[in-house]
């Protein structure tokens, strides 16, 4: 905007910076069609990206009532393991006997052959000699050591930095220094055999080999075995304590062999809490998105008071920012559609919301929750309230046909979908840069503008100068002849 400067009243009585001041208010007047715009624009950017949030929060929740909420299972204590269960596991009884639980192999030097940590245990000036550890299950490791690298210290440093498939570690013993071997991968796959090619002297210290037994340089400290269990009188061998593929979704921990070969009943129920916190959620967070889209398209009537004959109102400023779009509307009749339907079953107790406890006000769309009511639904009929809210592949439930809804217009990040809400923001954005250029582009008219009068105005205050100086040596000279 113009600065108004270099003005004030001049020598003919007009107050030129006062009027100049006046005409560039009335100039600015014309920013206002496209400032009412740019705001307009502003605010339904704001009002679109507020529902977003809202959908986007239920999304997640619908998600979580399409299945996961009713697939969970609340699991016995057991002593001699411990389960989990993930999404799929199904309820039921299982007995289940822990024979044997699962080890990794491990391996001592002899102590009494080193006295010295940092003692060079190879062949000097042999040249590199390279320790091979090798495991059953086919994996080798082959660490070349030099002369300096030959201690116990530097074996365990070179192993370690391998990263392979074996921990070493030095201690001290009563005997004196050894190092320890540990394979990582537990169970009889995991049984290592040790050689040193190139150093026979490092080999004497370096070496073992399953099938002598105890006739070995280094000593097993630490059995390879499997861990053995009955599930159901079915036996079953594992490399590792903690099984997979036995009882489908559930993973089984052993902790220790069962007491006196007895074995403990694991018991899957399904585990109706998780459910009525994702069904508590969903009411939270549907109000919450409806209270959004009620505020954003408010309508609050005209102020008509004080107005003259042929005046017409102007819209009220409570009004929604986003109040008649029909996006909008579209997308709140076939929410609040979707939430008065009817699933499941025809012969089913559970079919709509209201036979779960939730009442959904005619005029605001808003819900409230019988808490009670929803503890029996969950109680008595759990597979009747998943179906309602999961359906089936042919036939989807509420949370489905609702989730469905929120990707079409918010879109879906894990999916990466834009929705049409994501498409009107955009048009807005670029409807709001087309004003903003409009803005510049009138601005800059103004001043120029407004600068053109002030440049007049000290135009006629310079001739309004000059006149009045010859008016005034006029009457001087009239006066000396009068």
């Amino acid at each position: 905007m113009a600065t108004i400067s270099g003005l004030g009243v001049g020598t003919g009585g007009l107050d030129t910076a006062a009027l100049l001041t006046q005409i560039a208010a009335a100039e600015q007047t014309r920013l206002t069609p496209y400032t009412n715009r740019q705001s307009s624009f502003q605010a339904k950017i704001s009002a679109w990206g507020q529902i977003t949030d809202a959908m986007k929060t239920l999304q997640t929740t619908t998600k979580q009532l399409s299945g996961d909420a009713f697939n969970t299972q609340k699991l016995s204590s057991n002593e001699a393991f411990t389960a989990t269960a993930s999404a799929g596991a199904l309820s039921g009884t299982h007995k289940v006997v822990v024979t044997q639980l699962a080890s990794s192999h491990s391996l001592a030097t002899d102590g009494s052959k080193v006295s010295d940590a940092d003692e060079r245990l190879g062949t000097n000036g042999s040249g590199n000699r390279t320790l091979v550890i090798a495991h059953k299950n086919g994996e080798e490791m082959r660490i070349d050591l030099a002369d300096d690298e030959t201690s116990l210290n530097q074996i365990a440093k070179k192993i370690n930095q391998a990263e392979g498939d074996v921990k070493a570690s030095v201690v001290r013993s009563d005997e004196g220094y050894q190092l320890i071997l540990t394979s990582k991968t537990s169970g009889e796959e995991g049984q290592m055999s040790v050689r040193v090619e190139g150093d026979d002297k490092l080999g004497e210290v370096l070496s073992y080999d399953p099938a002598l037994g105890k006739n070995n340089n280094m000593s097993e400290v630490g059995e390879a075995r499997d861990a053995r269990l009955e599930v159901n009188g079915i036996k079953y061998t594992r490399p590792s304590n903690n099984i997979t593929d036995i009882i489908d979704n559930v993973t089984l921990t052993l902790n220790k062999v069962s007491k006196d070969g007895d074995g403990e009943q694991l018991i899957l129920t399904k585990d109706t809490s998780v459910a009525k916190t994702a069904i508590q959620d969903f009411v939270k967070n549907y109000n919450a998105l409806l209270t959004q889209t009620s505020s954003a398209s408010k309508w609050v009537a005209n102020d008509a008071s004080g107005l003259q004959d042929g005046e017409v109102a102007t819209p009220n400023s409570q009004n929604g920012a986003l109040m008649g779009d029909s996006t909008l509307r579209g997308m709140v009749d076939e929410i609040r559609g979707i939430s008065n339907g009817i699933y499941g079953d025809s012969d089913a107790d559970i079919r709509a919301l209201a036979d779960l406890g939730i009442k959904i006000d005619a005029a605001t769309g808003q819900m409230t929750l019988d808490e009670t009511k929803l503890d029996k639904a969950l109680a008595d009929n759990p597979d009747q309230v998943e179906k309602m809210f999961a359906g089936t592949s042919s036939n989807p439930g509420l949370a489905v046909q609702l989730g469905e809804v929120i990707t079409t217009y918010a879109g879906d990040e894990e999916k990466k979908i834009e929705g049409t809400i994501k498409q009107t923001k955009d048009g807005l954005d670029e409807q709001l840069k087309l004003v903003k250029t409009q803005i510049d582009k009138t601005q800059k008219l103004i001043d120029a503008q407004v600068e053109r009068y002030r440049t007049q105005f000290q135009n006629l205050d310079s001739v309004m100068t000059q006149l009045t100086g010859t008016s005034n040596s006029i009457t001087a000279m009239l006066m000396q002849y009068s």
